[in-house]
């Protein structure tokens, strides 16, 4: 029925013709017109009838794959021997494994690997370049270090700016935590986007617990080191006035809430007091050798050292506190990596190539600072085994595996942080320590241990990287600390039996929210509905006191 109902309508008959699609009829119609155009239409038609048909662009391609074929395998069947009588070369087949080799093996830059390279170190670069080097290598920390703090181009000379207001927010005037969010937020953007217009380029602006809290946080940490130091002379460890060195001061805030908070309420010990904020940036030492208290009052008992703590050479031989906030992040790492089969560890390397690419190496331990850091490690906590290096059994499980790999995934270790402690322990063998920092981050580089953030702002987003190794001065790079870890690398480093004899003793971890609970004045930053920003964020922070 259904076929006569189509020879009824006609619509078999429309149905059969096929052979042509319409886009090949409508290309032969156009070129038959274009044939028959400004001829004999007659004439045209005669000399058609002896062409043959139009072939179509599927019909040629048809066509060339079959010729395309046909050569193939003519080519298979002719004798190997040219006409010379000499026979062929042709290069052996490789197979799957040697593919997969050579693809494994394959740099990953289009430079020219036979270029020379030059080892140089982050004080190198710092004396003798401009721009980041190319043809180089150096050691994954050096690396870090160049990015973050070269004088020319790295990270806090150049792009880093630090969220900051005139004056405290008033915490009671907010409905609760989210108010007081959305109003920060705003101003954050407000302020990178001028920044933005002013200079032209993306500036990259990030916020702390001293800024965003003060003079609260500040006047917290002032509260212990002043209990602190009270407490001491009270047990006779020492009657020295109270000296304070503050490393990696910002934009100097924390500096003018401690001396504020000590003068307004020890005004006995701030007449002896020394304060010494040791800067390794000279943009922000500039800015806090302008800084001003309350009132516009300058503390004439504070000094700004334009210096990096790791190149510390002098003595401070009285009780001291060494206060540090958010330092320990930005401390460059190290990176090793270690072999399944024997545990040996071995360093990371970075080589830049002469189009600025990147590619790490690694190769048998032989910087002093990593040697020694491992060791310590494994002195002060035999209990900690790095999760990067698996038990026993599990590599003897794993090394039956094919393609099983060789090393370990990286693991980031903080060499410049024991080289911290170093000096602390040499150069101010009486201070007490202060230390807060993030113990936790999110979006960190996947696939390693301890791995950090690196991150960098675009048009007000930021935007998360999957590597350390990023262009130098462009991206923030800053790492969390095993605090529990820091405390018995720390009591080792620093505490020596001379230190714990005179009283000072080992140091102890808390989290941020134990401490503002002990030290701050909450009530000053307690919105309407009771929700406290200072209490409620920053829960990933710790604090190691000593």
């Amino acid at each position: 029925m259904l076929v006569s109902y189509l020879q009824r309508t006609g619509g078999l008959r429309k149905l059969q013709p096929v052979a042509l699609s319409r886009w090949q009829q409508r290309t032969l119609k156009t070129q038959r017109t274009l044939k028959t155009r400004g001829t004999n239409p007659k004439k045209a038609d005669k000399e058609e009838e002896k062409k043959p048909p139009h072939k179509g662009y599927f019909d040629e391609l048809r066509e060339t794959i079959s010729s395309w074929q046909q050569s193939t395998l003519n080519t298979q069947d002719t004798d190997p021997k040219k006409a010379d009588g000499k026979e062929e070369e042709r290069p052996p087949r490789k197979g799957y494994f040697e593919e997969l080799r050579e693809i494994m093996i394959m740099p990953l830059t289009s430079a020219d690997p036979n270029i020379p390279t030059k080892r140089v170190t982050a004080k190198y670069c710092a004396q003798k370049f401009t721009a980041p080097p190319r043809n180089v290598t150096m050691l994954s920390s050096d690396f870090i270090d160049d990015s973050l703090y070269n004088p020319a181009y790295g990270y806090f000379s150049k792009q880093a700016l630090i969220f900051s207001l005139r004056e405290g927010y008033d915490f009671s005037s907010f409905r609760d935590s989210s108010a007081f969010m959305d109003v920060m937020g705003d101003q954050y953007k407000e302020i990178e986007r001028e920044l933005d217009d002013v200079r032209g380029i993306t500036r990259q602006l990030w916020h702390t617990s001293t800024e965003i809290f003060k003079p609260w946080y500040g006047y917290a940490i002032a509260k212990h080191i002043a209990e602190q130091y009270m407490a001491d002379r009270k047990a006779n460890v020492h009657d020295d006035p109270l000296v304070v060195y503050e490393v990696g001061g910002g934009n100097g805030t924390l500096m003018m809430n401690i001396l504020d908070y000590i003068r307004n309420n020890e005004p006995a010990v701030y007449s002896q007091m020394e304060y010494r904020l040791v800067e390794i940036s000279p943009k922000l030492a500039r800015q806090q050798l302008i800084k001003h208290g309350s009132n516009n009052f300058v503390h004439a008992n504070a000094k700004v050292i334009n210096q990096s703590i790791l190149d510390w050479s002098t003595l401070e031989s009285r009780a001291c506190f060494v206060v540090a906030m958010e330092l320990l992040d930005n401390f460059p790492h190290d990176v090793v990596r270690y072999d399944y089969d024997t545990g040996e560890p071995y360093q990371g390397i970075v080589r830049v190539y002469d189009d600025s690419e990147y590619e790490d190496n690694y190769e048998p331990v032989t910087d002093p600072t990593i040697r020694s850091y491992l060791a310590a490690r494994k002195q002060a906590a035999p209990e900690y085994k790095t999760p990067a290096l698996p038990s026993e059994l599990h590599r003897r499980l794993r090394r039956q595996l094919p393609l099983a790999p060789n090393m370990t995934k990286i693991e980031f270790i903080p060499t410049h942080a024991f080289r911290f402690l170093q000096v602390l322990g040499k150069f101010f063998p009486r201070h007490r320590a202060v230390l807060g920092d993030f113990y936790m981050l999110p979006d960190t580089v996947p696939g390693a241990v301890d791995a950090p953030v690196v991150q960098t702002r675009l048009k007000g987003t930021m935007v998360p990287c999957d590597t350390y190794m990023v262009r130098p001065g462009w991206f923030d790079i800053f790492f969390p600390t095993n605090f529990e870890l820091l405390r018995s690398m720390y009591n080792a480093t620093c505490r020596a039996p001379a230190s714990t004899a005179a009283g000072l003793g080992g140091a102890r971890v808390c989290t941020q929210a134990e401490f503002v609970k002990q030290y701050g004045d909450l009530s000053k930053t307690a919105t309407r509905s009771g929700e406290n920003p200072m209490l409620e964020f920053y829960g990933n922070n710790k604090f190691l006191l000593s």
